[in-house]
């Protein structure tokens, strides 16, 4: 099915870059543009967007494109919002800002049912709601109660969620609004461990216990309830079992810590024990009762299960382990010894297991004996024992029926590799060798996989060519530019190859074949280009130059017009509308106030971080910030929504031949007494929560790289309307 779509692996690329061209010359702030250029372009770019979905929506060929072309125009709509905020100075990053780029995300996804809409509304949705708990630029100390409540809210809305979309038939995308819960599950248990309950009891002590066991019978539950019906999807148990995992193993090592002390690698040995023995019962027992079961779901079940146990029980062992060699070595000379022989004898246990149900014991003793065999050569740091290693690994893959064929592999491709090169340091070549090395290592996994056509290490040889011929392209001072364009031009044709003319149909190896390209260009991006707006003429440039590519080559490689979920272009096109709408209203608002309000100066003091969407700012604290605090700790202050009042004080300064006044704080009044602003004094409007005081002009977007010119800022000078908005204007010093 791949191979019928790789034309289209262009255009995806170039609508990518197009969109990330646009977000960086936004971002970058550029300042030979004024405020209505940028307007302008903005509602150009979600229009124009659209209209080419709508043209697309027509076209015979290429029917599916107009749902990209669509997502193009949601996205755009949220880098115009973001744009608004950056020209007038508004939060930066807010959880207002990516609230109100979800609604129409969400309306799209009702009216076209297409996927990337729900799961950017997903994403939206997760961003505004931790954006809300954990606002960028503040710090907010939650109470245990306040803590609590938020995180079972987060359970609560997210396992109804879960729910919802799995009734929906939108699978995937519940496994992720799970796994959200189960973090904040986590959260709130392992803040408030077992042991901890018993050691310092307190009235809240009982409600987290019975958290506890209820989360306790819900994993026994569900697990009964999985075995048993064999229904659920696979992923969803692997979910609850790692997390569960995670709570067992550090709930665990907290009890042996607290009882044995310094000893606490020993509580690594019976919670081994312990996995191992429940590891062998469950793989028993599923082999028992998924006789009769979907062969998919017993293979997804099984490699599962093995791949949490075995992660869980590599890290207990790891740490218990290596705990116990330092114990009786004591860092000396010879500790290398004690690792070697570590990982000897894990590797020799591993390889005299081969039962089905033991396979949680045989990777874990595998991956474990590894490792330390690695650390036992590198602390020792000589050549010839990465020679014997690399010999121990071709050894070990060669010998019959043997499990784990690809970590020996694996394994063995890295020995070989440090030998090289700890060899090469000990004769004194060069360091410049190293990308010689990794294009050798690279081509010979890359001819073993082209060779290999059915082996279990044809996957692990690409995985690893990809590693080589990237890590080969990593810039270094000195190196010629022939041999840099030699490298990189082996990496994409490398690349384009498996793009254009896949080697296997596998997920695995598609996906990869994907990220090892998003990581190329991505690292060769930040590598070369610094400056965002250098960044977005560079992305516009590769954008042209892939949707050249679309249309000579890739038009001819793709599949005819799929079928596509029909939407009415006449409710799409309202909501486009109403996005405009908003878009130029906001735009007229903040103008209005930024010409008309009552200008003001005010005392702050900056910092200096970069928003996501918006580009660099500087992030203010005023003096009523101070005096908000001071108040609210003599309890003279509430929380909610606010009326501050400003008085004029004596001190001016002068901005464009304009003698200024700078305002101090005097008192804050909650929003809902009737205030009005007397002769020189000014009201503008505040909210307070949790001792931070939110103005909304805690932010002063900057163009990208000038940072150190506004470091000596001190005032602020800010607009004030008659109801109390405020914008920012500028920062001067005085």
């Amino acid at each position: 099915m791949f191979a019928h779509k790789r034309g289209d692996v262009p255009y995806i690329l170039g609508l990518v870059f197009l969109l990330s061209g646009v977000i960086y010359f936004f971002a970058s702030n550029w300042p030979l543009m004024d405020r209505p250029v940028k307007l302008a372009l903005s509602l150009l770019l979600v229009s124009g967007c659209f209209i080419l979905s709508v043209i697309y929506k027509k076209s015979a060929t290429f029917l599916y494109l107009s749902n990209w072309w669509l997502v193009a125009s949601a996205v755009s709509f949220g880098a115009a919002v973001a744009l608004i905020g950056q020209m007038f100075n508004s939060h930066a990053d807010s959880y207002t800002l990516f609230l109100i780029w979800l609604i129409p995300v969400l309306v799209f996804a009702f009216l076209t049912k297409y996927q990337p809409f729900y799961w950017m509304a997903f994403l939206l949705f997760e961003l505004t709601i931790w954006l809300k708990i954990y606002p960028t630029g503040v710090w907010l100390e939650y109470s245990e109660t306040e803590e609590l409540i938020i995180h079972l809210l987060v359970i609560t809305g997210h396992s109804l969620l879960f729910y919802w979309l799995q009734r929906a038939g939108l699978q995937k995308l519940s496994l992720a609004a799970l796994a959200v819960a189960q973090y904040s599950a986590l959260f709130i248990l392992n803040s408030h461990s077992i042991y901890q309950l018993v050691e310092d009891f307190t009235s809240m002590s009982l409600f987290y216990a019975l958290l506890h066991t209820l989360y306790i019978a819900f994993i026994y539950v569900y697990w009964r309830s999985y075995m048993t019906e064999r229904a659920k999807h696979p992923a969803e148990m692997a979910i609850h079992l790692f997390a569960f995992g995670i709570y067992a193993v550090y709930n665990g090592f907290i009890i042996y810590f607290s009882v044995l002390g310094e000893n606490v690698f020993l509580a690594g040995f019976p919670l081994l024990f312990v996995l191992f023995v429940f590891s062998i019962y469950v793989l028993t027992k599923l082999a028992k009762t998924s006789e009769h079961a979907e062969e998919k779901w017993k293979r997804y079940t099984y490699k599962l299960i093995v791949g949490i146990f075995s992660f869980l029980g590599t890290l207990i062992a790891i740490f218990s382990i290596s705990s116990f060699v330092i114990l009786l070595f004591s860092f000396g000379a010879s500790i290398w010894i004690g690792f070697l022989a570590a990982g000897i004898l894990c590797l020799a246990a591993s390889c005299a297991i081969s039962k089905r149900e033991w396979a949680v014991i045989r990777l874990t003793l595998q991956i474990t004996g590894i490792a330390f065999v690695f650390l036992a050569s590198f602390i020792k740091g000589d050549a010839w024992i990465f020679w014997v290693i690399t010999a121990l690994f071709i050894v070990l893959n060669f010998l019959p029926n043997i499990k784990g064929r690809a970590f020996y592999y694996a394994a063995a491709n890295g020995a070989a590799l440090a030998a090289v090169l700890y060899t090469f340091s000990d004769v004194g070549l060069s360091t410049s060798w190293l990308r010689l090395i990794l294009l050798v290592f690279g081509l010979l996994n890359a001819m073993l996989f082209f060779h290999l056509k059915q082996h279990v290490l044809r996957l692990p040889a690409y995985w690893l060519s990809l590693a080589y011929f990237l890590f080969m392209t990593i810039e270094e001072a000195g190196q010629p530019v022939i041999w840099a364009v030699v490298l990189h031009l082996v990496t994409l044709i490398y690349l384009y190859i498996h793009l254009a003319y896949p080697k296997g149909s596998t997920r695995l190896y598609r996906w990869s074949t994907w990220l090892a390209l998003i990581i190329f260009l991505t690292w060769k991006y930040y590598e070369f280009i610094w400056q965002l707006l250098h960044k977005s003429l560079a992305l516009f440039l590769v954008s042209a130059i892939c949707f050249g590519l679309f249309y000579f080559w890739g038009r001819r490689y793709t599949e005819e017009a799929r079928t596509i979920q029909s939407w009415n272009i006449k409710l799409v096109t309202a909501v486009l509308l109403v996005q405009l709408l908003f878009i130029g209203a906001a735009f007229w608002q903040k103008e209005q106030l930024l010409q008309n309000g009552e200008l003001v100066a005010l005392e702050l003091v900056p910092i200096d971080p970069r928003s996501m969407l918006q580009g660099d700012y500087v992030e203010l604290r005023y003096a009523i910030h101070t005096a908000y605090q001071e108040q609210q700790q003599t309890g003279e202050t509430t929380e909610g929504r606010l009326l501050v009042e400003l008085r004029e004080s004596n001190e001016t300064i002068v901005y464009q031949e304009e003698h200024v006044p700078v305002y101090q704080p005097v008192q804050f009044h909650p929003a809902d007494q009737s205030l009005k602003a007397q002769e020189g004094t000014v009201i503008i409007q505040g909210s307070g929560r949790f001792g931070q005081l939110d103005l909304g002009i805690e932010h002063f977007f900057i163009p990208e790289g000038s940072g150190a010119e506004w470091e000596e800022k001190n005032i602020a000078l800010v607009r004030i309307a008659e109801n109390g908005d405020a914008i920012l204007e500028m920062l001067v010093e005085h």
